[in-house]
């Protein structure tokens, strides 16, 4: 084995919108590499981090909420996760125990299916319901997951989720694979938006949408070790400016410190985080990044 090679099992988080997947993986490696917010479909794109245990490491991969809608965002969220799970290993469905849609899980699963990739199913919040409708819940899914290994937990109390990962651990093959640094994420360009924009859709509540898009400009490694990074928000209206801005600046100031302690405390870096706010008229957001 090779110094930079490890035991490698690659895993794709799948699911609908706010059934927990991005809380599943903060709590699986106890820092916030997924962001987690109170509006639908928070994860527009895939983000990845890795559990390193001995010998062994587990690539997650957080995918976007998978809706059978057929608008513009859901068509590129659902392609987005279907790549994502088509390059792991094994896919992890998580289902919301507590919803009662059967027939749209349903649809899921057999969507799961047609992509011939080992999964698992587990069910997520049953701290939220009883005994009597779990088992109803299961009863009614009989069929469609009778040969699945299935499991139960709560990510939000972290119930569970280390049977979870001492079962990838133990129970599924691993194959050799270069050794991935969680610092990598330092450099990566997409982390760095999500946590911004995590930010963005919890000071700034409804009154703008929640598919802005946030490109990284610069991302500088300074003498000292610390990184500069610089971010800036499309927006299609003038008037969504003041609104990110706040009075005085001060929006956009407890966006800035907000994100640069999350990324600091997660990557044990220091940064200097600069946001910049950009109108483009054209919807399509077509922007190239100076990096």
């Amino acid at each position: 084995m090779s110094s930079k090679e490890i035991k490698t099992l690659r895993v794709s988080i799948i699911g609908e919108p706010n059934t927990g997947k991005s809380t599943l993986l903060n709590q699986a490696l106890n820092k916030k590499y997924s962001i987690v917010s109170r509006k639908a479909q928070t994860t527009i794109k895939k983000t990845t981090a890795v559990f390193i245990k001995g010998d062994k490491q587990i690539i997650f991969t957080d995918t976007p909420g998978i809706m059978p809608n057929k608008n513009k965002l859901n068509r590129a969220t659902f392609k987005e996760a279907s790549n994502a799970a088509l390059d792991s290993d094994i896919i992890l469905l998580l289902l919301d125990i507590k919803k009662d849609k059967i027939d749209k899980i349903k649809k899921i699963i057999s969507f799961i299916n047609s992509l011939n990739v080992d999964f698992i199913i587990v069910f997520n919040k049953i701290d939220l319901v009883s005994n009597h409708q779990y088992l109803e819940r299961i009863s009614n899914l009989k069929e469609e997951i009778s040969e699945n290994i299935i499991f139960s937990i709560s990510a939000k109390k972290n119930i569970g989720i280390s049977d979870l990962i001492t079962f990838f651990l133990e129970n599924k093959k691993f194959s050799l694979k270069k050794k991935i640094e969680n610092t990598y994420l330092a450099k990566d360009s997409t982390y760095l938006e999500e946590i911004v924009r995590e930010k963005v859709l919890d000071n700034i509540h409804d009154e703008i949408p929640f598919n802005l898009k946030f490109v990284t400009d610069k991302i500088i490694q300074n003498r000292d070790k610390s990184i500069t990074v610089h971010i800036t928000i499309l927006l299609t209206k003038e008037s969504y400016k003041p609104i990110i801005l706040g009075k005085k600046g001060e929006n956009i100031k407890k966006i800035s410190m907000k994100a640069r302690h999350d990324l600091e405390n997660n990557l044990n870096k220091k940064f200097h985080l600069f946001i910049f706010l950009k109108v483009i008229k054209n919807k399509s957001l077509n922007y190239k990044a100076k990096v």
